[in-house]
């Protein structure tokens, strides 16, 4: 049974969606989508899951994604302008060439780490 499904006493099944994966109880789940080079305006995807999905070339402008998780994830060349970062941790990541407001903090980081 799939986390969205109802189960026989009539409430939401509180199982994995996918055998082997965490489980995941997202308000949306998108599992290999495609949708490049789109424009999403005004959504709130906040604790959904977007899993094995290409985003290439899209547009974000003024969506929520509070309490997300994005792992394994690929966001070379992309642009944060305008965003709300607090609370944002980024664990086990390449922050090579990574530049925050002006800051070359990929870096910074290099040189603190090597010693």
């Amino acid at each position: 049974m799939h986390s969205h499904e109802k189960g026989s006493d009539g409430e939401r099944s509180h199982e994995p969606a996918h055998a082997g994966r965490p489980p995941l109880q997202p308000n949306m789940l998108l599992v290999n989508g495609n949708a490049v080079s789109s424009t999403f305006n005004r959504l709130r995807l906040d604790h959904s899951v977007l899993s094995d999905s290409m985003l290439l070339n899209c547009f974000f402008n003024r969506t929520n994604f509070d309490g997300s998780t994005f792992s394994g994830c690929d966001f070379d060349g992309s642009l944060l302008e305008n965003c709300s970062l607090r609370g944002v941790e980024l664990r086990d990541c390449n922050v090579e060439g990574l530049v925050i407001n002006g800051i070359r903090v990929g870096d910074l980081l290099k040189m603190t780490l090597v010693k």
